[in-house]
């Protein structure tokens, strides 16, 4: 914002409004959806444009870069996190990171089961050998482990 403040208004004080409105004055939201954003939208595929469709874009974009609920909170102006979740949507990409979290400990449990399976098999199988072993007296057989 400093930066877009700088090249686009370099006359302007520490204190000046980063989107001047006439006179020095806070900008004119419905002048700067007609003038500015609609055009901007239009041009980016999105023919229809409204506030309430930017705080949801605008939340989502926050939580989509990992920002604190509790900071996009503040910044939107929610009081709960159940009415900032109704806000939030999560991109495909986040979608696939969680898909992808949920299987690899599905994996690792998976891989858990089998090895303990496995173990108690091994016991088991340890545990017939010695019974058949104390119950059958050796008649000069080799035994193989």
């Amino acid at each position: 914002m400093k930066t877009y403040k700088q090249n686009h208004y370099p006359n302007a004080g520490p204190d000046d409004w980063v989107f001047p409105g006439k006179r020095k004055r806070p900008l004119d939201a419905g002048w700067f959806m007609t003038k500015t954003i609609k055009p901007i939208a239009k041009a980016s595929g999105f023919p229809e444009v409204h506030w309430h469709a930017l705080r949801h874009w605008n939340n989502s974009a926050m939580l989509n870069s990992g920002i604190d609920p509790a900071v996009r909170m503040k910044r939107v102006g929610h009081g709960s996190e159940r009415t900032n979740l109704i806000y939030s949507h999560p991109e495909m990409a986040l979608q696939k990171a969680a898909s992808d979290a949920i299987w690899q400990r599905t994996q690792a449990a998976k891989l858990g089961v089998e090895r303990i399976k496995k173990e108690e098999a091994e016991k088991a199988s340890l545990s017939l050998l010695s019974v058949t072993l104390s119950v059958t007296p050796n008649q000069g057989v080799p035994l193989s482990p």
